[in-house]
């Protein structure tokens, strides 16, 4: 079976960087601290198989004691890139330079997304060069490609119609595509109200416990 790794986008969560979207109702604290309840308990998840290696790569430069304390299992990289789009094309490109040939990148504001999903992922690389998971609200939150693809991310991203763009540039690259069932971030106040954490997100539980009763839309 192929070399995979599980890679992880993340920024370091500080007031004011991190969830701005959710700014007001929330404080900007508040926001920086549901972010890295979110964010922990992402880091904590095993890697969804035993052969599946695992990546974090974050920002800013600067974060790197944080992260090397916050997560001492994961190799360390810095974003490369001004736009999310050259973050996500270098990723990919290191990766497949590394020797990966299942390389799947998820964000970290889909703390609840499915460990049966991420297994998912990577056993469809083994089937077709491109796999996507959709969230609600026209993106997604996992991609995963067998190899560098620098073309898919010649276009806007972060829109409500990233993913139907995204399979339609695969289609003219040839590329064949698999989506997996939806699950959603968690960007908007609406994203955090339909939220429900279980045992796999005690932090983010445990904030929203205290929390949510005095939040108002």
């Amino acid at each position: 079976m192929s070399r995979a790794v599980l890679a992880l986008f993340a920024k370091a969560p500080v007031p004011g960087e991190v969830k701005t979207r959710l700014c007001p109702p929330l404080r900007p604290e508040q926001a920086a601290a549901l972010y890295e309840a979110m964010l922990r308990d992402v880091l904590e998840r095993p890697a969804p198989g035993p052969t599946i290696e695992r990546a974090l790569w974050f920002t800013p430069a600067g974060a790197r004691e944080w992260f090397a304390a916050a997560a001492p299992a994961y190799p360390l990289y810095v974003q490369q890139g001004s736009t999310l789009a050259e973050r996500m094309r270098a990723l990919f490109q290191k990766h497949a330079a590394e020797g990966y040939r299942r390389i799947v990148l998820r964000g970290t504001d889909s703390p609840t997304l499915p460990d049966a999903t991420l297994a998912s992922a990577f056993a469809a690389l083994e089937r077709v060069p491109l796999v996507l998971c959709p969230d609600r609200d026209g993106g997604y939150n996992l991609i995963g490609l067998r190899e560098p693809a620098d073309a898919l991310f010649e276009l806007e991203l972060s829109t409500a119609s990233v993913l139907d763009e995204t399979l339609e540039r695969a289609a003219a690259l040839g590329l064949a595509a698999e989506c997996l069932p939806a699950h959603h971030d968690v960007d908007t106040f609406e994203d955090l109200a339909r939220l429900e954490p279980d045992e796999r997100t005690p932090r983010t539980a445990r904030w929203l416990a205290e929390l949510r009763g005095s939040m108002t839309p």
